[in-house]
């Protein structure tokens, strides 16, 4: 039973702050405690500097008790940054990326493993176009409404059209959000050239703190979460922390890594994307740090079904650990009335994976950052199912009891066999 357990959580491109991710976890552990008839919650101080942010979370049962020191591992700087970018400069560079994808095949092979991903790749584009081609209609109907002709009509349709683009990007850019997906897709193309030393330098500063943290020896197990980018984040992270500490899985508490919602082949996928690659391969070869990568058919901005490593299709779940891979379902998690209220909210499904359930099922994010069942045993197969009761308690798994041994009476002879 874990008593103790050290989180690292490296999010995707989202400028989420110490506060907000806290709040978020407080919510999640409010839905955990429901759905599972335990004790859970996380508090304050938080300990925070450019690179972390933690604080605690205690969860207990009438049989357990579970202590998480929670880090979240930051870049939201950097993402507020890049949404600090001119728009006209979001808009060219995000025209380059689009044109690099198709150059370089990335695009095509997006397709091929994930059509569902692909589709977000593409969404802000059409987006884009739509904006187009009602400024560039409005420009027309006003210009024919307004009789005018020659150079003149073709001047004042092109000003009304780049005007009504303009609004309709600023309007709905942050709305949809286009940019914000925009400045993502820079962001990984930047990333995967190396053009983000930053970037580069923090998760140096990462895998630092990992290996600070699995020498310090004070918790059972160490659990380093990726979700969605982060998951690729995750693979440099530990990659770079095995550069610098080959014996850092040898020093007492087991390292575990689980990747959700994850993107590891945006990157991995590019001609460019060697490092990433890489380092997924790293972190794949070094067996003694066990590795669990959830699918979720309803979470579409991610690669269902599709494996990291070797970058090919896969079944519904392997288990050979490098990774195991799981298939989950979103309807066993949320509740029905949820479920079918945000089933086509494709970001709030996305975030589903790092949230609270509504329903015990065999994957539940709080249960691995906060429950008492180690990595291997709470990422099995049918991870927590049947294994607590109905009030909270942890149920002892059955063990097969030993042969009863006959003594031997007086005079008994013994007969090799």
């Amino acid at each position: 039973m874990i008593a103790r357990r050290h989180v690292f959580h490296i999010g995707g491109y989202d400028p989420i702050v110490p506060d907000t991710q806290l709040a978020r976890l407080r919510r999640s552990l409010s839905s955990f405690a429901k759905t599972w008839n335990v004790s859970a919650q996380a508090s304050g101080p938080i300990v925070s500097n450019e690179v972390s942010a933690s604080w605690s979370a205690h969860s207990s049962g009438p049989n357990w008790s579970t202590d998480t020191r929670y880090e979240m591992l930051r870049w939201d700087d950097l993402i507020l940054a890049d949404h600090s970018r001119h728009p006209v400069s979001r808009l060219a560079a995000s025209m380059m990326t689009l044109i690099d994808w198709i150059v370089t095949g990335t695009l095509f092979r997006f397709i091929k493993s994930s059509w569902k991903y692909a589709g977000f790749f593409l969404f802000p584009y059409l987006w884009v176009t739509g904006f187009a081609l009602v400024g560039a209609g409005l420009g027309f109907g006003v210009t024919r409404l307004a009789g005018l002709h020659g150079a003149g009509a073709w001047v004042a349709g092109a000003l009304i059209a780049l005007a009504v683009f303009a609004v309709l990007l600023r309007w709905l850019g942050w709305k949809k959000p286009i940019n914000h997906v925009f400045d993502d897709w820079i962001f990984s193309r930047q990333y995967v050239y190396g053009q983000r030393p930053k970037m580069e330098a923090r998760v140096d500063e990462f895998a630092k703190a990992l290996v600070a943290r699995a020498r310090a020896n004070d918790a059972d197990e160490i659990v380093i979460v990726g979700h969605c980018l982060g998951a690729a984040l995750v693979m440099e992270t530990v990659s770079r922390a095995l550069q610098i500490d080959p014996d850092l899985a040898r020093h007492g508490p087991t390292i575990n890594v689980l990747t959700v919602g994850a993107t590891i082949p945006k990157f991995a996928l590019h001609p460019a994307g060697s490092r990433v690659r890489a380092a997924t391969q790293a972190v794949a070869k070094a067996t003694e740090i066990r590795w669990a990568e959830y699918h979720a058919r309803d979470d579409a901005i991610s690669f269902y079904r599709f494996d990291p490593v070797t970058l090919k299709r896969v079944g519904h779940e392997r288990g050979d650990g490098r990774p195991n891979i799981r298939r989950v379902q979103m309807h066993n998690m949320m509740d029905p009335a949820s479920f079918k209220r945000h089933r086509f909210n494709f970001m709030r499904m996305h975030y589903q994976m790092v949230m609270g359930n509504d329903q015990r099922s065999k994957y539940d994010y709080c249960m691995v950052i906060s429950g008492p069942l180690p990595f291997d045993e709470i990422t099995a197969p049918d991870g927590g199912v049947g294994r607590f009761a109905r009030d909270g308690a942890l149920l002892v798994p059955d063990v097969p009891l030993a042969p009863v041994i006959q003594p031997l009476t007086p005079g008994a002879a013994v007969h090799a066999g």
